[in-house]
Parts: structure tokens; C-alpha cells; sequence
């Protein structure tokens, strides 16, 4: 037991605190900002637009609450698409990409640290497009990782149990 232990802290050290890293594409076809859509996932978001990643901005938001559209300022914005996948989860919201860009497109994904690795899977498993997923910054307490290495293992095993292959 304390070896199985052991080795799930391992990996979650790999995949959720230190994840493969990728560099930004020079140019993309949208930056897509995934739920939540935090101050900081939009702020980068923005700053990528602003140094001509991409002109097109697509956030994933909750269908209520102040993280909607309704309450999102920069869902206001040209060329900015604040949309609610169904489902709303990981999966959903990159079906939520491939249907709304075709499969020669490029995305650029923000989510946060500990999302990167089990993004990636999902992103390289269900859509035919080149996708690049980066974090955008962010601070977590212990707590909020012993959190994120639970809720990330789990979806984990979702994602392995419901692939898209």
C-alpha cells in the first residue's frame, strides 16, 4: 500500500506539479481559455492575442453565474466567442473546439498547471487537430493540491475509461 502511495505521488508530481511543457506557436487559428475562465487564463488569453498568436478568442463559461457570458466583459468583445459545451467538462469543451474548427486548425489551450497532462490526453485523444496546452498562472495552497492530485487522477481514469477512440 504505501508503495502504490508512493508511486501515485510520483506521477502526480510529474503530471500535475512539473508537466511537459510546450512553446506557444508563433500562430494559431484561436486561443481557447477553458472553464473556469479565470482573471489570469483571460489575461493571457488576451496577451496572446495582443502579440498576434491568434485573432480569435473562444472561452468556455458556465451557463450562469459571474463566470458567464452575461457577466464576462470580454465576452463583449470582436472577435471573442464565450460559449457553455455540453457537457461541461474536459471533453466536452474540446468537442466544443472541433465543432466549431475544422480539423486542419490550431489551438492554443489555457487551463492551469495541474490540468495540463489530462488536457493534452483528451485534446490528442478526441480531436484531429494540432493543439498546443499551456497554463496560465496560478497559485495553490497544499490543500488545493492534495485536492488536484485526487480530482486529477480521477479524471484521469474518466477520460482512459471514456476515450474518444
Amino acid at each position: 500500500m504505501t508503495a502504490a502511495f508512493a508511486c501515485w505521488i510520483a506521477l502526480g508530481v510529474t503530471f500535475y506539479v512539473n508537466p511537459a511543457t510546450e512553446a506557444v506557436p508563433s500562430s494559431a487559428d484561436v486561443i481557447y481559455v477553458i472553464g473556469p475562465p479565470t482573471e489570469e487564463r483571460i489575461a493571457l488569453a488576451q496577451k496572446l492575442r495582443g502579440d498576434g498568436v491568434a485573432r480569435d478568442i473562444l472561452i468556455s463559461v458556465p451557463k450562469t453565474g459571474e463566470q458567464s457570458a452575461d457577466n464576462l466583459d470580454i465576452c463583449q468583445g470582436d472577435h471573442v466567442s464565450c460559449l457553455h459545451p455540453e457537457p461541461f467538462t474536459t471533453a466536452g469543451e474540446i468537442r466544443l473546439l472541433n465543432s466549431l474548427y475544422g480539423a486542419d486548425a490550431t489551438a492554443v489551450v489555457i487551463t492551469f498547471t495541474p490540468h495540463i497532462s489530462r488536457t493534452r490526453y483528451i485534446a490528442e485523444d478526441c480531436s484531429p487537430m494540432d493543439v498546443t496546452v499551456i497554463a496560465a498562472p496560478s497559485r495553490l495552497s497544499p490543500i488545493a493540491w492534495a485536492y488536484q492530485f485526487a480530482y486529477q487522477t480521477g479524471g484521469f481514469a474518466k477520460a482512459f475509461a471514456q476515450s474518444c477512440r
